[in-house]
């Protein structure tokens, strides 16, 4: 069973707001994240985020994953909390999670990322995500 990976990152800046995550590193505009040809799922979400803790406040991260590659229609994903007491006053580090999932996909269709903070604005929580897709 092979293993195959696609990822995009971008910044999330604004409260119960989906953010299109659309770059990967120097890559601004990478195009369109696309089930590979021979996967059949998607066999886990590996996902880091870090806040600039701007305001003291505490927040829930969420990825949301959308578009024509999920027949079976949009799945959201909680992959992590953060808040603090004092503005400025935190550590943004977070170790990257796999939370493994079994989401049947369409192959060489699109699948959109987002990002998304609930709870309280933290400022900007920059979101990495990698989607593993099995064949």
């Amino acid at each position: 069973m092979s293993k195959m990976y696609r990822s995009r990152e971008g910044s999330v800046t604004a409260l119960d707001t989906k953010t299109q995550l659309t770059s990967l590193g120097s890559e601004t505009a990478p195009g369109p994240l696309l089930v590979p040809a021979a996967a059949k799922s998607l066999a886990a979400v590996i996902v880091t985020f870090a806040p600039d803790f701007a305001v003291a406040a505490d927040a829930v991260v969420l990825v949301r994953l959308e578009g024509p590659g999920l027949p079976e229609g949009p799945e959201v994903v909680t992959v992590g909390a953060a808040g603090v007491q004092v503005a400025t006053g935190g550590n943004g580090a977070r170790k990257a999670l796999r939370i493994p999932l079994d989401i049947p996909v369409t192959s060489a269709n699109e699948i959109i990322c987002f990002g998304e903070m609930v709870g309280e604005d933290l400022g900007t929580v920059t979101v990495g995500v990698t989607l593993e897709f099995i064949a």
